[in-house]
């Protein structure tokens, strides 16, 4: 895998101190735009991100904006963003799919987690975590607890399949 720079200061907002904001990835139909963050509560977020840390974070849109290119020269898979900080890591799939979408949205995350990890060292992120939101399934009724135990093991970045992302 090509060397890949997750820190593109094009693809980032740096310094987010909002104890509130939303992150949006608008339907691509034929311009492909990333993913970016508002406070404008009117346009409907794919995510909301709780910062209760007191600590600015990092937002880097990743899909449509951070080269991933693979081995075979294609562009690779990759999640919508990222948020991070001095301490935390965190990976974020937007979704607004009625069915079979989490999948999907695991495979994302994986394929931009095994780049970063090419990439950078995330050993020295306290909190890993990725999470896959979707606006039609915002809460959901079964546990994928498995899922997400194999998901930690293979990774160890917490998997959470929810639209709340809460910064402690």
């Amino acid at each position: 895998m090509n060397s890949v720079d997750f820190f593109v200061s094009k693809c980032q907002t740096s310094g987010l101190t909002e104890t509130k904001f939303g992150i949006c990835d608008d339907p691509d139909d034929s311009v492909k735009t990333p993913a970016y963050v508002t406070t404008d509560n009117s346009i409907p977020w794919g995510a909301t991100v709780l910062n209760h840390s007191g600590k600015a974070l990092n937002f880097t849109a990743v899909d449509n904006c951070v080269e991933i290119i693979g081995d075979n020269g294609a562009m690779s898979s990759r999640c919508d963003a990222m948020l991070t900080n001095d301490c935390n890591l965190i990976f974020i799939e937007l979704k607004d799919e009625r069915k079979k979408w989490l999948p999907h949205a695991i495979e994302q995350l994986q394929a931009t987690i095994d780049s970063f990890a090419a990439n950078n060292d995330i050993s020295r992120y306290q909190v890993k975590r990725a999470f896959a939101c979707n606006k039609r399934h915002p809460y959901f009724s079964v546990s994928n607890k498995e899922l997400k135990l194999r998901f930690f093991q293979q990774n160890h970045f917490r998997l959470f399949d929810q639209d709340t992302i809460t910064v402690e």
